[in-house]
């Protein structure tokens, strides 16, 4: 068994160890130390990183009862030095011990028990058992920043299982006989095998950046310690480029913000409904250039949106009876067939055979159907192909 050293001492960062066995993980070399100091990934905590004998350590991870050490080279030496990633370690222990002290505030304040944990490269995130306001979220989040600023005492001790349901533990039944708890002095106290700090104020700060609904209960997102100042760092500078874009302060970003919004509305209807008067241009212009009754209109347009065309249909057909085959040369062609009500044209089969021209695809009921393809070169084929078909019907 491998002496676990950042058990009794989570800042020990360099260590002296023999190499016990060799193995192979997923094509990486690994090895087996009779002592180390990286701690493996295990309770929602990712492993250490660092190096042995300068060799990157790219993963720790205990399997079939080993702590394996994957390498990303081949270590010869049977004796090495060991040297932790002291960022990393830092990290997640402000993050693991922050996520302690959070689950303690919401089950103390509102009875919300963590039942996952999960600490990942940019923030970590707790699922609560149950749906928590807004308020109560707050609530939480100053509860434990109290306890972090009060610098409360973190104690490590190892006890028997039945010494631990006697504190009122409740102790995972893989925990064995033996069970090592992690106490916040007066205010938490649980079972876990991860790296904590010796006082709750290492922890710096706990900020929640968010939360929303996941399995019937809440998953809560937040960032502890250098984290918590990065993202504040981060949005600080997000406010700072907003407040240029508006011209307005930080006070004043919110309401600049909403008359933007507002003013973007209505220039967006005013622009929809000068779209829509263009296409009537467009579709009564079409209209006096065609002869016959029902109309037969085919018209191809560069740069047009399906959703351009189907406007324009849909003025065609509504403004006299007719058949209209339009398509569009953009990111790639679009077709449109639409036709008036009580004609007798299969649209959606003259768009399929269109579309099949193209090597596209597309589909649509009654008397409206749309689609694409890629084979731009191909569209007047297509187009003539469909025109076709409506006249040989309309003449049968």
């Amino acid at each position: 068994m491998t002496d676990l050293l950042h058990r009794a001492d989570p800042y020990l960062l360099e260590f002296e160890a023999a190499v016990i066995a060799r193995a192979v993980h997923e094509g990486r070399p690994a090895v087996v130390l009779d002592r180390t100091a990286f701690y493996a990934e295990s309770g929602g905590q990712p492993w250490d990183t660092g190096t042995l004998e300068g060799v990157p350590v790219v993963a720790v991870l205990e399997k079939d009862g080993r702590i394996l050490h994957v390498l990303a080279a081949p270590l010869p030496a049977e004796h090495v030095h060991g040297r932790v990633d002291a960022e990393r370690r830092r990290d997640h222990l402000q993050q693991h011990h922050g996520q302690h002290l959070l689950s303690r505030a919401f089950l103390e304040l509102c009875g919300a028990r963590t039942v996952s944990f999960h600490l990942g490269a940019e923030t970590t995130s707790i699922d609560l058992d149950r749906e928590v306001s807004e308020p109560q979220l707050r609530a939480a989040e100053l509860r434990t920043n109290e306890i972090v600023w009060e610098a409360r005492p973190v104690h490590v001790r190892t006890v028997t299982r039945r010494e631990a349901e006697q504190r009122g533990v409740a102790v995972p039944a893989e925990a064995g006989e033996t069970v090592r708890l992690v106490e916040a002095d007066g205010f938490d106290l649980q079972p876990c095998s991860g790296t904590h700090p010796r006082s709750t104020s290492e922890v710096g700060v706990v900020l929640v950046l968010g939360h929303e609904r996941y399995k019937g209960g809440t998953r809560v997102r937040f960032v502890c310690g250098h984290r918590a100042l990065a993202a504040v760092r981060e949005r600080g500078r997000v406010l700072a480029e907003l407040g240029v874009c508006f011209s307005a302060s930080h006070e004043t970003l919110p309401e600049a913000a909403k008359h933007t919004l507002e003013a973007l509305a209505q220039a967006e209807r005013r622009a929809a409904d000068l779209l829509e008067r263009a296409l009537e241009g467009e579709a009564r212009r079409l209209l006096a250039q065609t002869a016959g009754s029902p109309a037969l209109v085919v018209a191809t347009y560069d740069g047009w949106t399906s959703g351009d065309l189907r406007g324009l249909a849909t003025q065609l057909v509504h403004l006299a009876p007719c058949v209209a085959l339009l398509a569009s040369r953009a990111d790639k062609a679009h077709l449109v067939f639409a036709q008036s009500d009580g004609l007798p044209h299969d649209i959606p089969g003259l768009l399929r055979a269109a579309v099949g021209t193209l090597g596209g695809r597309g589909g649509g009921k009654g008397n409206l159907a749309q689609g694409g393809g890629d084979q731009l070169e191909r569209l007047a084929e297509a187009l003539s192909h469909a025109e076709a078909a409506v006249r040989q019907r309309g003449s049968a």
